[in-house]
Formats: structure tokens, C-alpha cells, sequence
């Protein structure tokens, strides 16, 4: 089954190298994603994530990034608060026929929170987070709040099922005078492969105003390791990216 998996992901992936012969290169895009949580205890996680995106499959880089946070679980409430780093590497187009490209560096701090709700046996995950940004076109605060749906699939006997569906919205809103930045919606599944590792597939287009629209094939690696290993209700607990 795992193999089976991987090998639709990367197909997947690479079908989009196709839209090369388009003139809209952004039509078909590939995003890869590692999530990676390190439970220090039962109340300190150290969250590690990187994410790779291109025009065209996976052939035409378009954003690098990297990114850590420390989050802190309250006891009695399914909440965390977390604040952390990110470095970003954009090499977007600069021309409408998308023909030349320029480099932008960007460095970002953040601070977030998490809350948790469960209805039977779906999860739904809301992400509260302010971004203060340094770009090459100056400084720049964002918010964002996503909701992530988490529904498993298959028979309610099954206590832990492998497979599950996916939903996701994200709105972006920025402090610049036309504040609407973008809207991403999510939507695929996922699939538990042990205790410590899960891994997502999904379709998202991202709307930014107007006509402006892009997606991306998307897959997410998702890796729970440290102090949670030994503790199967904190196993494989899929935060939002």
C-alpha cells in the first residue's frame, strides 16, 4: 500500500510537467512539504517544517522555505500558543509572458494559536497567526486564519483508521491599503502509515483577487518523533502547516 502511495504522489507531481507547452505556467504547479514535530515533554514541542513549490511540476523552482517554533500545550484546554522563524526564497515571474524571473529573500517572525475541536470522530483544527514580514519591498504585517477538517474514513469499529479526508480554507489579510491578500482552499486525503508518520494528498488553488488564481498538487510529510513516541494519544497529530 505504501509504495502503491508514493508512486501516485510522484506521478502526480510530475503530470504537471506537461503545462510546460502552455503559455500559463502557473496553471499546473507541484508542492512538496515536511512537517516535523519534536515533543520535548508533555507541554513543549519543537515544530521543524521546510516546503518546496515550482511553476510546471516540479521542474521551474518557485519558492524555498524553511521554517521553526517552539509551542506550548495548555493542560485543561485543547489549545497551544507557539511563536517562531521563517526564511523564504521566492523566485517568481516578473513578465506576463513569464519568461524572467527575479530573486526575493524574505525573513519572517510569527506567532500563533491552535485550537482543537472534535465531532465524533472528525477533527476540526483552527490556526490564528500574525506575521511580521521583511521583504525587499519593506516591512509588512499579515494575518491568517485557516480551519483544517481531519474526518476519518472508513467503518466507525475501526478505532484507528488509516485513511482520512482532508479539507482545508486559509484567508490571508495584509495591513497594505487593499488588505484581501489571498484565500487557499484544500482538499484531498491522508494516510497514517505508522505510529510516527502520515503523509497528505491534496489539490489546492489559492485565489488572489480578481482573475489571479493558482494551484498546486500538493503532498505533505508529516513527522511526529521525540517524547511523543511513547504516548499514542499525542501520535501522528497532523498541525496545520
Amino acid at each position: 500500500m505504501k509504495k502503491v502511495l508514493f508512486l501516485f504522489v510522484l506521478c502526480s507531481l510530475l503530470l504537471g510537467s506537461r503545462a510546460q507547452a502552455q503559455r500559463n505556467r502557473a496553471a499546473y504547479n507541484g508542492w512538496i512539504q515536511y512537517t516535523g514535530t519534536y515533543s520535548l515533554n508533555e507541554r513543549f514541542d519543537l515544530n521543524l517544517g521546510a516546503q518546496y513549490r515550482a511553476y510546471s511540476g516540479l521542474t521551474d523552482k518557485r519558492l524555498l522555505l524553511g521554517l521553526a517554533n517552539l509551542q506550548y500545550n495548555l493542560k485543561n484546554l485543547p489549545l497551544s500558543v507557539g511563536a517562531g522563524y521563517m526564511y523564504l526564497q521566492l523566485q517568481p515571474y516578473t513578465t506576463a509572458d513569464q519568461v524572467e524571473k527575479f530573486d526575493n529573500r524574505e525573513n519572517r517572525l510569527y506567532q500563533q494559536v491552535i485550537a482543537t475541536q472534535k465531532f465524533n470522530r472528525a477533527r476540526l483544527i483552527h490556526r490564528y497567526r500574525i506575521e511580521e514580514r521583511w521583504t525587499a519591498a519593506g516591512f509588512r504585517l499579515r494575518f491568517r486564519y485557516l480551519a483544517s477538517l481531519r474526518l476519518p474514513l472508513g467503518p466507525k469499529t475501526n478505532p484507528n483508521p488509516k485513511w482520512y479526508l482532508a479539507l482545508k480554507d486559509e484567508i490571508r489579510i495584509s495591513d497594505q491599503p487593499n488588505p484581501f491578500d489571498s484565500n487557499r482552499v484544500w482538499g484531498g486525503v491522508g494516510y497514517i502509515f505508522n505510529k510516527n508518520l502520515g503523509g497528505e494528498l491534496l489539490w489546492m488553488t489559492q485565489f488572489d483577487g480578481g482573475q489571479n488564481r493558482s494551484n498546486y498538487v500538493a503532498f505533505i510529510l508529516r513527522h511526529d518523533f521525540g517524547w511523543s513516541a511513547d504516548h499514542p494519544e499525542r501520535r501522528v497529530r497532523f498541525l496545520p502547516q
